[in-house]
């Protein structure tokens, strides 16, 4: 048990070094449209760095990480490189439209799991357990399994 949140705690660190790492290198034009685009999904996205690794990766075309935490104490932990850069009125539009996918189903505060394939396509599971086919509003580039999650 030690170790599982060593390890989690581990990767937590690691994602927040990636997401800022990811934020510093954005287009600077558009910085203030990240912020803003970032505090409008923060909440949704899990958090502020899950939101500026999503803006980020999407932006430049480069790997999205994103983690997020249970009620349960359950991490969930999923990535997907996107096919390429996107300008800033297509990531709003990405964005927006995973959100509403999601929220159709009933999902308001999703995993990282459920916040990838709204974006690239997959499987979500709903709060009652059935998996439904989600189209995604990105195109991923590669492979675009999760990561890995607990």
């Amino acid at each position: 048990m030690q170790r599982t949140r060593a390890l989690a705690a581990s990767l937590a660190a690691s994602l927040v070094f990636a997401a800022s790492a990811m934020a510093a290198t954005a287009p600077q034009s558009s910085s203030s449209d990240n912020s803003r685009l970032a505090s409008q999904y923060s909440e949704w996205a899990g958090g502020k760095s899950n939101a500026e690794s999503l803006i980020a990766g999407l932006r430049s075309g480069s790997p999205v990480t994103l983690s997020t935490y249970g009620s349960n104490r359950s991490v969930s932990i999923a990535g997907f490189t996107p096919a390429g850069p996107m300008s800033q009125g297509a990531v709003s539009s990405a964005l927006a439209n995973a959100q509403r996918s999601l929220s159709r189903l009933g999902i308001t505060h999703p995993t990282a799991e459920q916040i990838q394939a709204a974006l690239i396509g997959g499987e979500v599971a709903t709060s009652n357990g059935k998996l439904v086919a989600v189209r995604g509003s990105v195109s991923a580039s590669g492979g675009s399994g999760p990561v890995a999650s607990r």
